[in-house]
């Protein structure tokens, strides 16, 4: 069951990089489906996954493993 619902989250997170189809309505119509089909939210997940990527390494405003800053 992994490797299909796995498959499923390949093309749902390619559809939220708008990199499945040519258009808007054809990323976001199997991305919607797809997400709704493994129980994460499509359009919050689309933003928050392009906030991530915007910003990737920074060691501040990023969103995961943000350490903790040194008091001055």
């Amino acid at each position: 069951m992994g490797q299909p619902m796995t498959g499923c989250w390949v093309i749902a997170h390619e559809a939220g990089h708008s990199a499945f189809g040519a258009t808007d309505l054809q990323n976001d119509i199997p991305g919607f489906i797809l997400h709704s089909l493994l129980l994460v939210p499509y359009y919050s997940w689309k933003m928050s996954h392009a906030k991530h990527h915007a910003n990737t390494n920074a060691l501040v405003t990023g969103e995961s493993h943000v350490p903790k800053l040194k008091k001055e």
